[in-house]
């Protein structure tokens, strides 16, 4: 059987295109264009190379080798993420890899299309990520539910950008002035400062299952927050620093106290 590599390559990256638009809309989750490319292309010359080292002709390599090509791409597309939204994106990739199969083979068979496949593949990647990009609506609404909104926080000149989640189960005051304190991950936060960490003021904090501990917290400069409707300025907001992450995950790096919108 003659194989054109060519046409091949091209069948790959639409297929992985496809499969990773699909997990999008599982997810709800998306993913920027230009990882979405590179993942894609990246899957494709990992199937050349299966096919061009003779790795198919090996079970004993073959599944292997799909693995660990399949937590590359994965950690391409969607980044660095915690072991828990790893696992869960490589599952979620496999299930749409085999969702996609079964509907384009399907096609092919009821459609008669079995000279098509480049053709059929990159009708359905356009059609995803059109339908992905012309319903923002839908997702913003998601996005309002659950309270996420982007966040821009600047201390001693640098400032950092990112997602912040309002959660009304975070009551966390400094207890002198009473002002409420956000909650961010460390390792979000600590891109505001390089080798000088800032002055901290520890902050008792209690949550639900774990005895009162303390918490580091320090002064910001500015905290802007903008949603779907408007912008708004806390100056000198109070972060805490969490060692770990503060979404299991990675959508938002910042808890927002809700009473910062009280004014």
């Amino acid at each position: 059987m003659k194989i054109y590599l060519d046409i091949f390559f091209l069948i790959n990256t639409g297929l992985n295109f496809s499969v990773f638009m699909l997990e999008s809309f599982f997810q709800n989750r998306q993913i920027k264009l230009i990882r979405l490319l590179l993942a894609s292309l990246s899957g494709a010359l990992a199937a050349l190379f299966y096919l061009l080292l003779g790795i198919r002709r090996n079970y004993w390599l073959t599944m292997p080798f799909f693995f660990m090509v399949s937590v590359i791409l994965v950690r391409i597309a969607f980044g660095k993420t915690t072991p828990r939204a790893w696992v869960r994106n490589v599952v979620i990739y496999y299930i749409s890899a085999f969702i996609l199969s079964g509907l384009l083979q399907y096609f092919q068979s009821a459609f008669h299309m079995q000279g098509s496949m480049v053709f059929l593949l990159a009708g359905t990647g356009i059609v995803l990520y059109t339908a992905y990009r012309i319903v923002p609506a839908g997702r913003m609404r998601w996005n309002y539910q659950k309270n996420m909104v982007s966040v821009s926080l600047t201390y001693r000149g640098k400032c950092i950008q990112g997602k912040g989640l309002i959660d009304t189960g975070n009551q966390l005051q400094e207890p002198f002035s009473k002002e409420p304190v956000m909650v961010g991950s460390k390792l979000f936060l600590q891109d505001l400062w390089e080798n000088e960490k800032p002055v901290y003021r520890y902050i008792p904090y209690h949550t639900i299952g774990k005895e009162t501990g303390m918490i580091p917290a320090f002064r910001a400069d500015i905290l802007e927050i903008i949603d779907e409707k408007e912008k708004k300025e806390i100056l000198e907001p109070w972060i805490a620093v969490n060692d770990s992450y503060v979404s299991a995950d990675g959508e938002y790096e910042l808890i927002l106290n809700p009473d910062i919108f009280i004014s």
